[in-house]
């Protein structure tokens, strides 16, 4: 591929030179018929040229998102077959390397797809990598904390497939093949406007309100986590949209990021609250900074 794409960078400088001798010539004399059909002819021989460069750039570009897909994949089988925390940590960490590799390579090439639906899925599919890579962390260390718990298994397995699914909608667009059915993967976010995220906020802060006597850390967390991120991956699809100025995709992330955090400190307040080291003060000042952030 590498002699390929040097050889057509060569023939599309000669055939440029070519041109330009010929079109000088024809300024000179552009009564020439001769000189005028010489020049056509050179015209052509470029575009050609031109056209076979492109056309071999894009199959290295392809060749390289591909490349990215089967390192994520084996991370993601690493952290699947992950015996113990440390193992699961160094595999997650190079995950995390090769997951904003692929992201990046993906988004770059969402924006030069010519089918509609096709950028429609490759945003999903990226808002559904966004949302669920964190998750696949957690999922992962609470099973192997807890392996003889069912519900961690099914837990890890919800998340991990969500990726796997994802990446593998990636993988078929970027070969032209048809998108395999996934039964995890939604590829038409609900959250895909304004409105739905607003109300999608609303239900948020209102499920958020609660009492802390309420608050179960292994049923509420998991739930309040999930349509968080749910959210946040609605907003992602937005960013991404080539109408958002680039200063307000920063933003959107930067807020993203930061309601996040808030979500967590939340939590952590709950969690002292029902070990009986917080009180009902410090809980609803967390309450009022989650607030914040979404407003």
């Amino acid at each position: 591929m590498r002699n390929d794409l040097l050889q057509s960078m060569e023939e599309v400088k000669r055939t440029g030179d070519q041109m330009a001798v010929l079109s000088k010539e024809f300024a000179d004399d552009p009564c020439s018929k001769p000189k005028r059909q010489q020049m056509i002819v050179a015209a052509r021989a470029l575009l050609t040229s031109v056209t076979h460069l492109l056309i071999i750039a894009d199959l290295v570009d392809v060749q390289l998102i591909l490349k990215s897909i089967r390192l994520v994949e084996d991370d993601l089988q690493h952290i699947h077959d992950a015996s113990n925390q440390e193992e699961l940590v160094h595999f997650y960490k190079q995950y995390g390397k090769d997951i904003v590799d692929l992201s990046q390579y993906a988004q770059r090439r969402q924006h030069d797809l010519v089918d509609r639906l096709e950028q429609e899925n490759l945003a999903a599919a990226r808002g559904t990598i966004k949302r669920t890579s964190m998750m696949l962390l957690t999922t992962s260390k609470a099973y192997l904390r807890h392996p003889e718990l069912p519900y961690a298994r099914e837990n890890r397995d919800f998340v991990y497939n969500q990726v796997r699914d994802a990446v593998g909608v990636i993988s078929a667009i970027m070969q032209g093949r048809p998108i395999p059915p996934t039964q995890t993967l939604k590829l038409d976010s609900s959250l895909s406007s304004v409105g739905d995220l607003t109300r999608a906020l609303n239900e948020f802060d209102r499920i958020v309100m609660m009492k802390p006597q309420k608050f179960n850390e292994q049923i509420i967390r998991p739930q309040l986590e999930e349509r968080l991120e749910s959210i946040i991956s609605g907003a992602a699809l937005l960013a991404d949209s080539l109408s958002t100025r680039e200063d307000r995709r920063d933003r959107i992330v930067q807020e993203c990021n930061a309601v996040r955090q808030a979500l967590q400190d939340l939590l952590d307040e709950y969690i002292q609250y029902s070990r009986k080291k917080s009180s009902d003060e410090n809980v609803n000042a967390k309450i009022q900074a989650m607030q914040t952030k979404n407003a």
